[in-house]
């Protein structure tokens, strides 16, 4: 992404964006997933790339091959995640975890392109799990909103884990 401005947004588009922040973690909450699909955009692109954790010190050159992903995900595949977990074959899914998605730091600025916003958020998700298990994963995210049809659509998520590696026995969980 280009460098960072941090021109705001009105405050009733401010207010708005940070309302559907919140809205969208309840509807993945509630598993209503349907309903979240409708809040991303068609060319929404969601992404949680491998961290690299190196020493401060370590200034030998980066893998050249580029990234590792988790998630790289368009529409279409977010599509067929959402039908595999309503398949009923998801076993580590049944009986359901509950899940709670707690969304902080919100900062929403205007993007380079007129109508989208920029909003950098942390997310702590829990789960619990039928064998009383409970995970804590925490994220930072860099999204992009689009203004379209009265409506924000996310068409871009940037996640950022904080743990070095995925200390979760599965991953079927939205951020």
């Amino acid at each position: 992404m280009p460098a960072e401005t941090r021109a705001m947004l009105p405050l009733d588009q401010h207010l708005a964006l940070t309302q559907q922040l919140y809205f969208e973690a309840r509807l993945l909450d509630e598993e209503r997933f349907a309903d979240w699909l409708d809040l991303l955009a068609g060319d929404v692109h969601y992404q949680l790339p491998l961290t690299s954790r190196r020493f401060r010190a370590d200034r030998s050159a980066a893998l050249a091959e580029g990234p590792a992903y988790v998630f790289d995900d368009d529409k279409a595949r977010l599509g067929l995640r959402v039908q595999r977990l309503q398949s009923g074959l998801v076993w580590a899914e049944d009986p359901r975890n509950r899940v709670r998605r707690i969304v902080s730091n919100v900062e929403i600025y205007r993007a380079e392109t007129d109508g989208e916003a920029r909003v950098h958020s942390v997310v702590e998700i829990h789960r619990s799990r039928m064998d009383a298990q409970q995970r804590r994963l925490t994220a930072g995210r860099t999204d992009v909103w689009r203004h379209q049809d009265g409506a924000w659509r996310l068409t871009r998520r940037l996640i950022a884990f904080d743990h070095p590696v995925v200390i979760d026995s599965n991953l079927n969980v939205f951020f």
